[in-house]
């Protein structure tokens, strides 16, 4: 941030100026680091949805953990990464819409004649707490870390499809399910654009999957189940 004012005029006249290679160095491999740590950490994550459970996964598995919050504390604030609250109107506008969104899903598979829940047997209890924890896991991977590089390197827009390619792309070979994470990644990712806090879109997000595991049959969703673990459903 320049410490001159913008607004009134300075008095001394600035001179030549002269770019050593310590003033672009930094600013280099600043870009790099943010390409070389979206790649790395979405090329590892995609390891863990494509390999068998082993020893080899559980320690990629710790990778992506290890990697995407010792990238993501080194850098980026509490408030920068979206660990705070937003506005009251805010909470109510993403909770409000998401919620409207998850009675929506069930109804809707009412009344085109689908059974809710759509399968008998799941999902449990036990299957439901854990995923509220990972829809959490899945919004601070998808905006404290890659909508944020991807808006320091290619402007805000651009880092909402960005973000949402890559999300969609890990939810494959699940087509049906990509396609609808595609439409929650635009509508996540757009209002932590505006709102700047996951703890709405966490809550939002465990209500929106738990809609769709109970209005969705298995014949479909394959337990919403993506990578590898897909084909084995």
């Amino acid at each position: 941030m320049s410490v001159g004012s913008k607004t009134f005029l300075q008095d001394t006249v600035p001179g030549p100026v002269t770019l050593s290679k310590t003033s672009v160095v930094p600013t280099i491999r600043s870009r790099w680091a943010d390409w070389l740590e979206i790649v790395f950490v979405f090329v590892v994550f995609e390891g863990v949805m494509w390999t068998p459970r082993s020893l080899g996964h559980s320690l990629t598995i710790a990778l992506v953990v290890v990697s995407v919050l010792w990238f993501s504390f080194r850098r980026n604030s509490r408030a920068e990464l979206g660990l705070v609250w937003p506005s009251r109107n805010g909470t109510i506008l993403c909770l409000a819409t998401g919620g409207l969104v998850a009675i929506a899903i069930p109804v809707g598979a009412l009344l085109s004649g689908q059974s809710v829940p759509a399968n008998p047997d799941w999902p449990t209890f036990h299957n439901l707490w854990p995923y509220v924890i990972w829809a959490f896991a899945q919004q601070f991977l998808l905006q404290s870390f890659f909508f944020l590089r991807l808006e320091s390197q290619l402007g805000t827009r651009w880092a909402v499809l960005g973000s949402t390619a890559l999300f969609t792309v890990a939810h494959l070979p699940n087509l049906v399910l990509a396609l609808m994470t595609c439409a929650g990644a635009v509508f996540f990712t757009t209002l932590f654009r505006k709102y700047r806090s996951i703890y709405p879109l966490g809550i939002v997000h465990a209500l929106l999957g738990i809609a769709i595991a109970y209005s969705f049959p298995d014949s479909l969703m394959h337990h919403m189940r993506v990578g590898l673990s897909y084909w084995q459903f």
